[in-house]
């Protein structure tokens, strides 16, 4: 009797070890929130340009949620090859303006940001902006010099307030390309180019992937830097998105990028907070904030 039991305990543990070998075990990791605060210095920097660069990686390595500026300026890899601003690529939100400027850099990769909320704004000579890109190569046309060649904002959805601002930038391609009426909601002319704002002898093209109602529009030459178009045809009633275009199809007030409909729970994204299915202006006194979602003690 206990040889049989004996018995029975191995081919069970044998069955069970079987079964396990043949289960595929997959790692979920939940979505990490890290906030992070901007800067407030427009195009200067403190200390010498490696300082600068450990200071900015420092600041964004990780984050995924900046409050306030995002400027990201004086990155020269002419004079240090190992610069790596890959760090940009985790951050989804920033609640203030982004300022790219006197680089010499390819790329921008900025591949997760989908919304610049622009509570504060950068003022050139009386306009306000929520996206600037100026100053990204020293050389003019010079094209022995990198000089930025494509801003990566594939996910990009919604610039809240300001407009859009290009000079100076003689290498870069395809902004051309890009409906920013489709970002930037509500706002007449919502970009603004000044003097060689971008270079107009771009070679490569966007990929054929990228094309939406017989234009291509995209970021950067690879499929993956495609355009998200969002329909910007609201009625005129509407304060910015809208399910619909009919009087009553606009997105509530609290909702950023897009909506299901019109309350604070059908929002695609929060504007500013989330507290649980509501997107809310601020979160109660008794909550903790963690980006943009209200945690309760």
């Amino acid at each position: 009797m206990e040889d049989f039991s004996g018995f029975l305990c191995l081919f069970t543990f044998l069955c069970v070890l079987n079964f396990i070998s043949g289960v595929e075990i997959v790692n979920v990791e939940s979505e990490v929130t890290k906030e992070c605060y901007g800067t407030h210095v427009g195009f200067g920097m403190s200390g010498n340009q490696d300082d600068h660069y450990e200071s900015l990686r420092r600041r964004f390595k990780d984050c995924t949620h900046v409050e306030g500026n995002l400027e990201i300026t004086q990155v020269d890899k002419a004079i240090n090859s190992s610069y790596d601003i890959s760090f940009l690529s985790s951050i989804k939100v920033v609640t203030g303006y982004v300022l790219l400027g006197l680089l010499e850099v390819q790329t921008i990769p900025l591949i997760n940001l989908r919304l610049i909320r622009a509570d504060s704004t950068y003022n050139i000579m009386g306009e306000e902006y929520g996206l600037v890109v100026a100053l990204t190569s020293e050389a003019g046309n010079d094209p022995k010099r990198v000089g930025l060649r494509e801003l990566q904002l594939p996910s990009l959805l919604e610039i809240s307030k300001g407009k859009v601002f290009f000079a100076q930038n003689p290498h870069l391609c395809y902004i051309d390309t890009i409906d920013w009426g489709s970002i930037v909601p509500d706002n007449e002319g919502p970009v603004k180019y000044g003097e060689l704002a971008y270079s107009e002898n771009c070679e490569k093209k966007c990929d054929t992937e990228c094309e939406v109602d017989g234009v291509n529009r995209c970021w950067g030459e690879s499929r993956f830097m495609c355009q998200t178009v969002r329909s910007s045809h609201c009625h005129s009633s509407c304060p910015g998105r809208c399910y619909d275009s009919y009087i009553l199809g606009c997105c509530h007030p609290e909702c950023a990028i897009g909506c299901y409909g019109p309350s604070d729970s059908d929002c695609e994204m929060c504007k500013y907070f989330q507290f649980g299915d509501r997107c809310v202006p601020s979160c109660p006194a008794n909550a903790r904030r963690l980006g943009q979602e209200c945690i309760m003690p």
